[in-house]
Order: structure tokens, then C-alpha cells, then sequence
């Protein structure tokens, strides 16, 4: 009760300009799609992105010559400020966190430094995990028999094995800012009563070694972004946040089965481009990933849909003010894009500023800009540059 009424008296201070709102370019787990042509037209200076570390503990993944670490390095070496962090995915390999000291232990923690040794020159923000509510088995956030969660104990080590002698041993001068958390889902109730949500972020109030942080807002309804930032700011009142991930997927996924006549501008959509009217709005779907679609088209279908809001972007921007978020990120390039959509397809390529493979080649050949979000998402990048350069000077 006591931070809930401390946050209330502070929340205020958050609204302050002297807090910047920063946007980047997202690449998820794949660093290897990042593309400098087309990070050039939305003029972003962060790239934040993700790898498995697991996958190259296991030799899925070869650190020397990786594409991926290569590209990192290459955006460091081009100037963009680099939001780096490992994805640990212990749950779907059923596997426990190591236990300290252990050589399972040892051996991930040094391919993890030999990552760093190649892409740490160029991290301005170092993140301490990424999703571990969903990636961490759920013996590993609970509270053991003496009050300790292991997804806690396992993150400080991190920072304390990993992080930290790296980054002194490189430069003490210039530590990066250094975020925990990337939680998911914060808006349920499941999560807030989640013991090792809720350690892990007290960790990160009470810390000085972490700057802040992390979480990702893949909503059904926007009210769902205060109720993740109230449910934050009530055990961690001031520190900043940053938001790797944020997107309406959820409210994607939750009407893909709805029919494409849902009303007079449906049948009007269905007629104008000649479609079959007996389609949902997955079909649409399977239609625009397989063949592709004109922008016109995809804007006249988003324009039928009552659900959708405009200028979502700028919704989510209003709220990272509010609430003391510096950074957030956004995806540039279609990933996950299933050819063949069902009523249970993922639906992340909807959210991408360039859609390679919903949408047709403009005129000159290059990937056409989502035409929900591109002109917004520039807007704003300019924005939190000026805000940025007004507190820097």
C-alpha cells in the first residue's frame, strides 16, 4: 500500500519533460533480418533485438561468422545505439534454471561472454532477460523454502557474473544502462500474482545497479497499457521503464474469425475488390500473405473493422509519457507471416512499418510501408529525437 501511495504522489513527476520517449526498430530473435535500407527511411537511431542464447550453447548457432552477431556489430559500427539482451528459453526445453556454481551453469554464462566480447562495444542498454514469465518453468518463480525465487537469483547472476566484469573489465566509465524484466502480460492477474514477476521487479526498485524496466504491451484493448504500467509503478514508482515489444496482437488474434461482411463497409470492401463473400477475415488474411495486397486494399480492410483503432501508435506514445517510459521499439519487418492463416494463426504480421510479404512492391521495387503506421511511427520517431535533443542540451 505504502509504493501504491507513493506512486500516486509521484506519478506527476513522470509526466515531467525532462523524461524522453525515445522509438526504435525491433528485430526480435533475429538480428540477421536487420536491414540498414530500410532503417534509413524511418530514420531510427535504436535497434533493440534478442538472441537464443541457448541456441548457441547448444551449436544451433555458431557465434564466429553468425550473421546475426554480424549485423549487430555492423549497426553498432554505423552509429545506431543498440538495445542488446539474451532470450533464455529453458521452458520449452523443459529444462530448470542451473543452480549456482554449477558447470551447466559456467558453460552458459560463458558463451555468454563470448557474445559480449563481440557485440558489447556497441550496447548502450543491456537487458537482463526477455519474456522469463513465459520461459522459465514455473518451480523457477516461486519462492523456495527460504524465500528466494530462482528466476531472481538466476537474473542477479547474470549481472553479477556476466554483465558487470564484462562491461568493467571493458570501460567502467561507460556502463550501459542495465534493464531487467521484458515481462509480457502484466495487465492479467495470473501475472501480477506471479511471484517471480513480482520479485523480479522489486529487485529492480531496489537495486542501484539496474537502471529500470522492461515490458512488452501485445494487447486486445488499450486499457490494458495502464493497467501493465499501473500494476509496475505500484511496486517500482520511479524508475524508468522501456518497452522492447508493443503491439494490438490480441485483439488480431481475437477477430480473425470474424466474417468480412461485418457491416455496409465490409460488403462494400467485398465488392470493390471482388472477393468471395463468404470469407473471414482470415481467409482475407491467407489471401494478402500468400499473393500479397496493394496498400489501398489493406487500408480499405482495416477501415471496415469497427475494433480497430486509428493511430494506435499515438495511443501507445501518449501512455509511454505518462508513465516514464524512455524507449520502445517497434518491429520494421515481417517475421512470423503464415501463408496459410487459420482462426489460431499468429497475427505479428500485421504490426510490422514494412510488410515484404502482405503487401505488393511499390513502384520502385522496395518493400511497401504498412499504411496503418508508418506515417505515425515516423512522426514520432522525430518526436522523441527532438524531445531527446531538448533535455540534452
Amino acid at each position: 500500500m505504502a509504493n501504491k501511495a507513493l506512486f500516486t504522489v509521484l506519478l506527476p513527476l513522470l509526466v515531467n519533460p525532462v523524461i524522453g520517449q525515445e522509438l526504435g526498430s525491433n528485430f526480435n530473435h533475429n538480428p540477421e533480418i536487420i536491414d540498414f535500407e530500410y532503417l534509413k527511411k524511418v530514420k531510427v537511431e535504436w535497434i533493440r533485438t534478442t538472441p537464443r542464447l541457448l541456441d548457441y550453447v547448444e551449436g544451433k548457432l555458431q557465434i564466429e561468422n553468425d550473421p546475426g552477431i554480424q549485423k549487430v556489430v555492423e549497426a553498432g559500427e554505423k552509429g545506431y545505439k543498440v538495445a542488446f539482451g539474451f532470450r533464455w528459453d529453458f521452458k520449452m526445453r523443459g529444462k530448470r534454471l542451473p543452480l549456482p556454481g554449477s558447470a551447466e551453469e559456467q558453460y552458459y554464462f560463458e558463451t555468454a561472454c563470448r557474445i559480449l566480447e563481440l557485440v558489447g562495444p556497441y550496447v548502450t542498454i543491456f537487458k537482463l532477460g526477455n519474456e522469463p514469465n513465459l520461459e522459465t518453468m514455473q518451480e523457477d518463480l516461486e519462492e523456495d523454502e527460504n524465500g528466494m525465487v530462482p528466476l531472481v537469483r538466476f537474473t542477479e547472476r547474470q549481472l553479477t557474473e556476466v554483465v558487470l566484469p564484462y562491461f568493467k573489465k571493458r570501460d567502467s566509465a561507460n556502463m550501459p544502462d542495465i534493464y531487467v524484466g521484458s515481462f509480457p502480460r502484466l495487465f492479467m492477474k495470473k501475472e501480477q500474482q506471479n511471484p517471480g514477476v513480482r520479485k523480479i521487479i522489486e529487485f529492480a526498485h531496489g537495486d542501484d545497479r539496474i537502471t529500470g524496466l522492461a515490458l512488452h504491451l501485445h494487447i486486445s484493448d488499450t486499457i490494458q497499457i495502464d493497467q501493465s504500467f499501473e500494476y509496475v509503478r505500484s511496486i517500482m514508482p520511479t524508475k524508468p521503464m522501456i518497452v522492447p515489444e508493443f503491439s494490438l496482437y490480441r485483439l488480431y488474434r481475437k477477430n480473425l474469425a470474424e466474417p468480412l461482411i461485418i457491416n455496409d463497409t465490409g460488403k462494400a470492401f467485398v465488392e470493390k475488390y471482388d472477393l468471395n463473400p463468404d470469407w473471414k477475415l482470415y481467409h482475407w488474411f491467407t489471401k494478402a500473405n500468400s499473393q500479397g495486397v496493394s496498400q489501398q486494399e489493406w487500408a480499405d480492410m482495416f477501415a471496415t473493422r469497427d475494433w480497430f483503432p486509428k493511430h494506435n501508435l499515438k495511443i501507445y506514445y501518449d501512455r509511454f509519457v505518462k508513465y516514464g517510459v524512455v524507449l520502445a521499439t517497434y518491429p520494421l519487418l515481417q517475421q512470423s507471416c503464415p501463408e496459410k492463416m487459420t482462426p489460431k494463426s499468429p497475427a505479428w504480421f500485421i504490426n510490422p512499418i514494412f510488410c515484404q510479404k502482405s503487401l505488393i512492391k511499390n513502384e520502385k521495387g522496395e518493400f511497401s510501408a504498412n499504411p496503418l503506421h508508418f506515417d505515425d511511427f515516423v512522426e514520432l520517431v522525430e518526436k522523441g529525437k527532438v524531445k531527446q535533443s531538448t533535455i540534452k542540451n
